[in-house]
């Protein structure tokens, strides 16, 4: 009873904290739906019908978007919840000095986890239903989907969608409470303000383990013979997803070695503003990790399927299969906003989050004389060297990952990459980095330097 008053609490004193969960949580319940809905949508039609329909089915296209949904969903939610955590930790940390104990810090985070499902659950459900009826069109228009194909009862396929979230969400909320929980009361209060630390020896086990399960998956997908292109697709998207939690796992380590060649550039090219820039990104590596991971997620992933769909054209031309591979085509291209819109909410919320916590640092550059241009100008170009970072891991993933999947399709270890479609991801990445952190700059520096610098930080 207390660990959901507590969690209500913190809820309403701090919403803007669990903003970016929320919206993640909604996607996730919309999706899970719509999934769900999709999935009876051919019950009582007529087996002669079915067999009519081309391409893989509606089983095997909702087993195919529910698993990585699911994967992404819980990434995201684990991204949005250690910023939810960040806004409240010196509370947490303030709780276990006056005897909370461990279980209770991690019980209180999932009641948060768990209150943010259920608000969320009606839109995301009514969200979802809309979802699947046009989903379900498109799939008939291209004769994907039997023509009497209908959505039926929406309730038991929102009641799985809230529950599969909540599942999500509560284990993500075990996993970042480890965060408060690890260290001694006395050390994770002093840690609330303190400098960044270096990741742990659990951390980076947890790397070099999703690092091997990304390497076994890319080789699976690049020994798939041709005629089971699916299965490394399949193979290829997963495995970009786990090396990408690797990368997350590694960051504080792998950001500052990206970092180096990119900030030299930078401060050559504007030696003062530059300089400052990269000096911010380098002292604060686990920060500039959590801002070039989401960017990271959201090109890796996005420019990981846009390979995989030019390489598997590519591959199909010419053959008399061309209708099942406009098919495959439209299906990665769902796939592929599906995947960008997971990624942008978890690359917006982390940027806004990481920066308003600046407010203190901003305060005190503008009384040793800094203008609020002058900040603004510095914030632009750490938003061009984070997307920068970001694309550049992203783009590493997506080599590595692409490549196993064309000697799956083609044979050849050279993808098909479609330029335009990747300079559109990479534009997509920068326009959201860089407005976001300006604005979360410019609110952050609406209150008078002097207040800022002197009171605490919420």
């Amino acid at each position: 009873m207390m660990a959901a008053m507590l969690a209500r609490a913190q809820l309403r004193r701090r919403p803007a904290g669990f903003a970016g969960l929320a919206v993640a949580l909604l996607l996730a319940v919309a999706t899970v739906t719509a999934l769900g809905a999709l999935l009876g949508a051919e019950h009582g039609v007529p087996a002669a019908e079915r067999r009519e329909i081309r391409g893989p089915g509606l089983g095997l296209i909702v087993g195919a978007f529910g698993e990585i949904t699911v994967l992404v969903a819980f990434f995201v939610a684990l991204n949005t919840l250690g910023f939810a955590l960040r806004h409240q930790y010196r509370d947490l940390a303030l709780l276990r000095t006056v005897a909370a104990t461990p279980r209770q810090i991690r019980q209180l985070l999932r009641r948060q986890a768990a209150l943010t499902v259920l608000l969320v659950a009606a839109p995301g459900a009514l969200l979802g239903a809309a979802a699947a009826r046009s989903a379900l069109v498109a799939l008939q228009h291209r004769a994907m989907a039997a023509p009497h194909a209908r959505i039926g009862g929406l309730l038991p396929a929102a009641a799985v969608a809230t529950a599969v979230t909540l599942l999500v969400a509560t284990l993500a909320a075990t996993l970042i409470a480890r965060q408060v929980t690890a260290p001694t009361p006395a050390a994770a209060l002093a840690d609330s303000s303190g400098p960044d630390r270096r990741p742990g020896v659990a951390r980076l086990l947890a790397a070099v383990a999703a690092l091997a399960g990304g390497a076994l998956l890319v080789r699976l997908a690049a020994t798939r013979p041709a005629a089971e292109v699916d299965k490394a697709a399949q193979a290829t998207l997963l495995g970009t997803l786990v090396l990408l939690v690797a990368v997350a796992l590694a960051g504080p380590l792998l950001v500052p070695l990206a970092t180096v060649p990119l900030g030299r550039a930078l401060r050559a090219l504007l030696p003062v503003a530059g300089w400052q820039a990269d000096a911010n990104l380098r002292g604060y590596a686990r920060r500039l990790a959590s801002a070039a991971v989401p960017i990271a997620l959201l090109t890796g992933l996005t420019a990981t399927m846009a390979t995989m769909t030019g390489t598997a054209l590519h591959a199909a031309a010419g053959p008399p299969e061309g209708a099942t591979s406009a098919t495959d085509t439209w299906l990665r291209q769902a796939e592929l906003g599906l995947l960008g819109a997971f990624g942008a909410i978890a690359t917006v919320t982390t940027l806004v989050a990481l920066t308003g916590e600046r407010r203190r640092e901003f305060a005190l550059l503008r009384l040793l004389g800094a203008t609020r241009a002058d900040v603004l100008r510095v914030v632009t170009l750490e938003a061009a060297l984070t997307a920068a970072v970001g694309l550049l891991l992203g783009g590493a993933v997506t080599a590595v990952t692409t490549v196993a999947f064309s000697l799956a399709a083609t044979g050849s270890p050279v993808p098909t990459v479609p330029a335009a479609t990747c300079a559109r991801i990479a534009a997509a990445a920068t326009l959201l980095t860089v407005p976001a952190m300006l604005a979360a700059a410019t609110v952050a520096m609406r209150r008078p330097p002097a207040e800022v610098a002197g009171g605490a930080q919420d």
